[in-house]
């Protein structure tokens, strides 16, 4: 149990060195930069999401019922935010409860993306997926996931959505597992580094709001990613999003897989191996099932290192500032 409890460095107790805040600001710092990260965006995303909803309840448009799968599924996660939370005040020492507090970052990560799926297209309208395009085609003379077509066949689509979702159990396999080896300090930094990537690109979605491919070029696709079970179930949570879709730039697919096989090559060799060939399956799968441009990739790619060196300079400073005034930081924070 002891360690999975904070300490200061050195092993000293936890006194105040910095003047005494007032109580408000002091339950402030108690939060993480990661939750700080999720409220700035949870709460007007939220409030979009039920806008959204309110303004087509009613209407004969297929997005109204969009909107209405996003309230559910917006219903869901604050459950299961609420419930960690009471985790947090019932049992805050307990083993269950810190390991859930390190799980809640990419839960908040996952009611942020639904969010932004669902109403950045009722927000803002000023798509830069024309650009993208074409971007693409002045870098390949043609249009990538349209010539992607010539290599359609039902088993190369069931990989690629094999590859794509794979997405799912690759973005927290490394903290899972350092987390479970007890290398705590490895743990913090790739869960903080892996979710600050996620909010930076989130972010960017708000700036540069575009479509995917499978949305802006629509007229020019002959040919059906038809396939087998799995695609059958990836076409079904597809149709859940709204054809408004705008959270497309930069492709979170790729800087997210990119970041987390970094993390797995600095931590953990073997489990590089290991997720590398489906991180490079991903890339392809973003193209081939349309759900990205070429420049997308680009730009996922680019963000993860951003988010790698800036993450751990970020959290230690953070965790300066709470050591400095008594308070615990997150498990392993430098």
């Amino acid at each position: 149990m002891d360690r999975f409890r904070p300490r200061p460095p050195g092993g000293a107790s936890l006194t105040d060195t910095e003047p005494p805040l007032p109580d408000f600001a002091r339950q402030l710092l108690r939060l993480r930069p990661e939750e700080w990260l999720a409220l700035v965006f949870l709460v007007p995303t939220t409030w979009y999401t039920l806008a959204a909803d309110a303004s087509t309840r009613g209407q004969a448009i297929a997005r109204g019922g969009v909107y209405a799968s996003a309230v559910s599924r917006l219903a869901f996660t604050l459950a299961l935010l609420l419930l960690l939370r009471l985790l947090l005040r019932q049992w805050p020492g307990a083993r269950v409860t810190l390991l859930a507090r390190e799980l809640l970052p990419f839960v908040a990560c996952v009611l942020v993306y639904t969010n932004l799926h669902d109403t950045l297209g009722f927000v803002r309208d000023a798509d830069i997926h024309p650009a993208l395009a074409a971007f693409d085609q002045a870098l390949f003379g043609v249009q990538p996931t349209v010539w992607a077509e010539r290599f359609v066949s039902p088993g190369l689509t069931e990989l690629m959505n094999l590859c794509y979702w794979s997405f799912g159990w690759i973005a927290p396999l490394v903290p899972l597992a350092l987390l479970l080896r007890g290398r705590l300090r490895e743990m913090r930094t790739a869960t903080f580094g892996i979710v600050l990537c996620f909010f930076f690109g989130y972010a960017l979605y708000v700036a540069f709001p575009a479509r995917p491919p499978w949305v802006a070029l629509a007229g020019r696709y002959s040919v059906d990613l038809g396939g087998y079970t799995l695609s059958h179930a990836a076409a079904g949570a597809m149709a859940l999003l709204p054809t408004d879709s705008r959270a497309a730039f930069p492709s979170l697919h790729t800087a997210i897989s990119l970041l987390s096989l970094y993390y797995a090559a600095r931590f953990l060799r073997p489990l590089a191996w290991l997720i590398a060939p489906f991180v490079l399956g991903l890339l392809v799968a973003t193209v081939y099932l349309r759900h990205h441009f070429v420049a997308d990739l680009l730009a996922g790619a680019a963000l993860a290192p951003c988010a790698a060196w800036l993450a751990p300079r970020i959290d230690a400073a953070w965790a300066r500032a709470q050591r400095a005034h008594g308070l615990a930081p997150a498990l392993g924070a430098p």
